[in-house]
Parts: C-alpha cells; structure tokens; sequence
C-alpha cells in the first residue's frame, strides 16, 4: 500500500470519546490516546456491577439484583472498575480506530488505563506496511544477451541421442567402455578443515549429514550477501556426490562427477561394490574444490549393452517425429536444440536480471511493517524448516541437541532472512500497485487455452483445467510474470507496456505452437500404426515394424502434451 498521510495529532469526537489523540511509535505502531467523560465510566460501572452480581451471590438477594454498594463491599471496587474498563476498551478501540481512520495490519494491544486527571485509555495498534518506492523508476542495470555456442548445442544434442539409445543385453556381467550402467554412489570429501566435534555416535553423523540439506536453503537466504563474496569451502567429511540411483554410459573421456571416475568402474562385475578415491582436477568448474581428495563407494547395480544411433538425418527425422515437431534434418535438428536452449537461455537471464533490478529498488526503497508481520514471516521459514528436517526423518529434538539450539535461537536465525524476503514481496507488490498491473478475464482465458492446447479442447479437458483454484493459480501467475515484465523494461529504461504486449504475443505463439504440435503428433502415431498394420499383413509371423512407433523412446501424444503444458512453453497473459 501507498505510504499513509500523517496521523492526525489530536481530534476532537462527539460521542463516548472526549478526545481522540492519535501517535506514531516504533516499531511501525500508532499509539491510540482515548479520553472519555467520568459519566461514561460510571454508567459502565455501574453495568459492570450488575454482571457481576449475577456471578457471585450476595446473601439476601436474586443475582442480578443486589445494589452497587453490596457488590462493591462484597467484590471490591477494583473488582468492577476491571470489569469496566474491560467492556469499554473494546468499544472505545473499534471507535477509536474507526474515527481515526487508522489502518490496522492485525489487533491492537490495551497498554494502559489511567483513572485522572480524566478516564483514559491507552492503545498500540500495529499499522500496515508502507512502502515509498521513490525513483524506482529510474533504476538502469545492463543486460547481457546470453549465448549459445556450438559445444552446448552438441551437449544436448549428446543428451538427446543417449536417450534414444537400443538394449541389447540388459544383463552383462561384467562392466566395459560403452556399456550403460545403474550404480548407487556415494562420496566425501578426505581432506580439508574437520568436521566439528558435536556427533557423539554413527547416529549423530547420519543426522548431522541430514542437517545439511536441511539447512541449505536457510543458509542461502540468511548469508546471501556474505556467501557471494565468500564461498562455502567443504570441509572433511563433507558429501561430495550422493546419488542411489545413478545412470551413466561409460565413457572414459566423458566422466559424469570427476576426471577418472569412469576408468575405475571398467571390468567391475555387476553388483559388486568397490572404493577408491580421486583428485579432483585442476580444469574443474568449482575452483573451491580444485586438488582436493575424494573417497568413492560404488555399486554396480545393473550393466547393460547398448547401441548408441549415430547423429544423422535418419537420428533428426526420429526425434523431430517424436516432438511433433516437422521432420527435420540434421541440420534442422542443429538449428531446432539451439533455438530451444536460447530460449532457455534467455528464460533464465530474465529472471537474474529481474531479481537484481528488484533488488536495486528495494535498497532505494523506504519500507515500514510491524514487527507482527515479520514475527508471521519467520514463523512460516521455521515451519518450512521444520518440514524440511521432517523429510529427512530429524526431530526437532534431535536438531536441538545436536545444534545446542533452542526454537528462540531457531528463529533469531531466520530473522534477517525473514526480513529481507519481508521487504522484496512488499516492494513487488506496491510495483504492482504503481505499474497499475492488473490481470483481465480474457488473460486467464487465454492462459487457460494455453495450457489446455496440449491436451485437445474437449469438454472433458475444459472441465479438468477451468476450476476455481486453477484461476486463481493462473491469475498469480500472471501476476508475477506480468511484474516481471515490467522490472525487464523499468531496468533496461522501455515500455512495460510494450513488453507486456511482446510477452503476451510471444505466448501466443508458444500456444499455437503446441497445438501444432500436438495435431502433427497424432498424425505421425496414426501413420506409424497404419504402416505397422500393413506390415503385419504383409508378413504375420515375423518381427514387430521396425518404426518409429517402435522407439522406446517416443513419446505418446499425452507425453507431448505434458510438454506443451509446461508454463515455459504455454505462458499466456
């Protein structure tokens, strides 16, 4: 919301309130000041002492309906006035609010009462956030155009046929170059600083290996700024890879973890389990972990021989066949994966520079919440953290333990993330109030046939996708991806407007393209069903068609249409 005039210093109210003074304190709190007439007190004193008599029996008379004086000489004064002030102060404050025109963010607090010079009655009210964006609108950062080069381009397209690959025997004994295999690894770091000294037991490890996926997420967002600046160095100990089921093609001059992995896995029979240890090389990505030594424990749970096809045009027809995509060549394969990972590209560097033009703006900002808001912000960080231990089968006692923690310090923890994520959806979201970015019914309408447009537009399909929930899904989407748009521009100094228009074209075309895709899918399957017939006919005792329905690999009309309905391809405002 857009910053709040001024609290009125004091006004003056007809009605129970005799004056009405109103206060900003810390902590983005106002202080409500509610004087009222000693008439006024008295009458509810009096209502007071009837309440009262209908609780607790005078001797002599029907409750209800002993007389003040009895009431007070048998409950006592303080007894009443308590009473009074407790029925007057929750009318006093809804007025009070109501006449000056405070906005609470949740409910106030009665601070204190004073009976002189004149019946008063003290309120702290938390206030809603308020946010000055100032010249948000000026912030510039540049934007480097990502590139794909050729060796990406023949990576995925690597991918692509590793995945198209034939079985020929799915039970080898023993492990050779070429071969496919299914291993469970496991690895840790040898050398390095020593873990610390807090697990007493193998139990207290295991738990302390759980803490640290536990802990990530909370890691990353607490020291964002710090870990950018000093990267986190594994220590002794410290899981290097872990994965139970891993897949991998050997080939020793494309080793999937580290240099000499591969090599080590050669004339392994299957199910046997071996160890040893590697140095990681000095061309790694992760310059933090260059020289360092690695113990691996590998089991070799499945050896398969496979036939690999070789990237040609008969390759890029299958694949192409396979998308829905038009029969392509190898050439037009090459064009279609460079074109898609550009996308790609593209896709991901919007979203960092989205996010560092954010985060221009908030550091200009001017942002006041209550420390309510943030108290509800860090409760959902620690509940989300607890769940993340619950995942890893960690008690909440047994993280106290081992940390020498308690839930306070849990939640100091998580304060300066709490804030930090606090401020970045309260500024998002005045940007959205000023850019005045709203979502119409024909955006979640086109959003709808977007997402539906791999799956056919049936009444069936219609009734699985437009629900309720699904819209109001749909209608957040948008809504971030619509804010989105609009810091892209504000950084590089457009039109929003205009790149909304872009974006909502260039979803268009994404939907149509799906359909298309789906369209040009079923006829393939039914050309490879009507050839597979024929073939059949032809020759009813012999082995099934060799096409591309064949293809463990192809993907079935729903499979395309799961692609089509990704919102990477099937975004629509």
């Amino acid at each position: 919301m857009a910053r709040n005039q001024p609290l009125n210093d004091a006004e003056r109210i007809q009605g129970p309130i005799l004056n009405l003074t109103t206060e900003r304190t810390e902590n983005h709190r106002a202080r409500l000041t509610v004087e009222i007439e000693a008439e006024e007190l008295e009458a509810a004193k009096r209502t007071a002492a009837r309440k009262i008599s209908r609780q607790v029996r005078i001797r002599g008379f029907r409750k209800g309906k002993a007389p003040y004086r009895l009431v007070a000489q048998t409950v006592g004064e303080g007894a009443i006035l308590e009473e009074a002030v407790e029925e007057l102060g929750d009318n006093l404050y809804k007025q009070a609010l109501e006449e000056s025109q405070v906005e609470p963010y949740g409910p106030g607090a009665f601070d204190d009462f004073q009976l002189e010079p004149a019946p008063t009655f003290v309120f702290s009210v938390p206030l809603q956030p308020e946010v000055d964006l100032k010249a948000y609108q000026d912030v510039r950062i540049n934007f480097d155009l990502p590139e794909v080069n050729d060796d990406e381009v023949e990576q995925a397209l690597k991918q692509l046929q590793q995945r198209a690959v034939e079985v020929l025997d799915d039970s080898v004994a023993v492990a050779a170059p070429g071969h496919r295999v299914t291993i469970a690894v496991e690895s840790e770091f040898v050398d390095g600083e020593p873990q610390d000294d807090t697990a007493e037991s193998d139990d207290d490890a295991d738990l302390q290996d759980g803490l640290t996926g536990a802990n990530a997420n909370d890691d990353d967002d607490e020291d964002a700024d710090t870990d950018q600046e000093r990267p986190y160095i594994p220590r002794q100990g410290d899981s290097f890879v872990s994965d139970e089921n891993a897949t991998i093609i050997l080939d020793p001059n494309a080793d999937p973890f580290t240099h000499g992995f591969v090599e080590h896995l050669i004339g392994v029979e299957r199910g046997a389990t071996i160890e040893f240890e590697l140095t990681i090389p000095d061309d790694d990505a992760d310059e933090t972990i260059i020289g360092r030594r690695v113990s691996f424990d590998v089991t070799l749970n499945n050896i398969e021989s496979i036939a690999i096809p070789d990237l040609d045009d008969e390759f890029a027809r299958r694949v192409s066949r396979n998308r829905g995509d038009v029969e392509l060549d190898m050439a037009g394969l090459r064009a279609s994966t460079k074109e898609e990972l550009s996308r790609s590209a593209l896709s991901q560097a919007k979203s960092e520079y989205c996010d560092r033009v954010l985060e221009e703006i908030v550091a200009g900002a001017e942002i006041d919440f209550p420390d309510m808001m943030l108290d509800q912000q860090i409760d959902g960080m620690v509940s989300e953290f607890e769940r993340n231990l619950a995942q890893q089968r960690i008690s909440l006692d047994d993280y106290y333990r081992l940390t020498n923690s308690t839930r306070d310090d849990l939640r100091e923890r998580h304060r300066d993330s709490a804030a930090r994520s606090l401020r970045h959806s309260l500024v998002l979201r005045e940007i959205v109030s000023a850019q005045e970015i709203t979502i119409s019914d024909e955006d979640i309408e086109a959003r709808l046939e977007a997402v539906m447009s791999g799956y056919g537009s049936s009444p069936e399909i219609r009734k699985l996708f437009d629900t309720p929930e699904m819209r109001d899904n749909m209608r957040q989407d948008l809504v971030m991806g619509h804010a989105n748009e609009h810091l892209y521009a504000i950084g590089r100094g457009e039109d929003p407007a205009e790149a909304i228009e872009a974006m909502r074209k260039q979803n268009a075309d994404d939907a149509q393209r799906a359909s298309e895709r789906r369209e040009r899918l079923l006829q393939y399957q039914a050309e490879d069903e009507a050839a597979a017939a024929a073939l059949a006919t032809d020759e009813p005792d012999g082995p099934a068609a060799d096409g591309d329905s064949a293809d463990p690999e192809a993907p079935t009309s729903e499979s395309a249409a799961d692609d089509s309905a990704d919102p990477e391809h099937a975004q629509a405002s």
